[in-house]
């Protein structure tokens, strides 16, 4: 599925993060920025060196390096908070934000980001859609100079459906109150 709000496409996909062709991706970490081995295996060491010289990101925020040998500008490493934590949706939507901020700053015209927080994390599904979507579309309205595409990129067809879902509502609910400017 793919909209435009105001200046920026907003896409959900089913597909390999790294395949996408886009200016950055996020990677989904830990406080300590450790890297899971198949993007290790990509981006090769250049990559972890990169994270070792940043050491450590808060939950709640994200950092973003080089991509070692990765096809993308800059990798942002978003630190997404641990479903039972305390405070789990404004540390999702601060990453969130965090994500698209650095995005704008690097000058990066389009990323890629997961579901941060759900699978091992345990953020539930539904919740963590509502709360990204939210977060991107609210980012629509800062309009921001560089960045105009961001695609929201799943790895399993729950998933996928459930963000497409909750995309189709938000921008339905837009459409509604006639703020900003959709085109589906």
């Amino acid at each position: 599925m793919k909209v435009k709000v105001n200046k920026v496409t907003i896409q959900i996909v089913q597909e390999d993060i790294l395949s996408l062709g886009v200016n950055g991706v996020v990677n989904s970490t830990d406080p300590n920025l450790h890297l899971n081995p198949p993007l290790l295996l990509k981006a090769g060491f250049k990559l972890q060196e990169a994270v070792d010289i940043v050491g450590w990101c808060d939950i709640g925020d994200a950092v973003i390096t080089d991509a070692g040998d990765l096809p993308v500008q800059k990798v942002i490493h978003a630190v997404g908070p641990r479903w039972g934590e305390g405070s789990e949706r404004g540390k999702l939507a601060n990453t969130t934000l965090a994500c698209l901020r650095l995005a704008e700053e690097y000058r990066l015209r389009s990323i890629a980001l997961p579901a941060i927080s759900a699978g091992v994390l345990g953020y539930p599904l539904e919740n963590c859609a509502r709360t990204i979507i939210t977060q991107v579309i609210d980012y629509t309205f800062e309009n921001p100079r560089f960045l105009k595409v961001v695609i929201i990129c799943l790895d399993n067809l729950t998933a996928f459906t459930v963000f497409k879902n909750e995309l189709q509502l938000q921008v339905e609910q837009l459409k509604a109150t006639g703020e900003g400017e959709v085109t589906v």
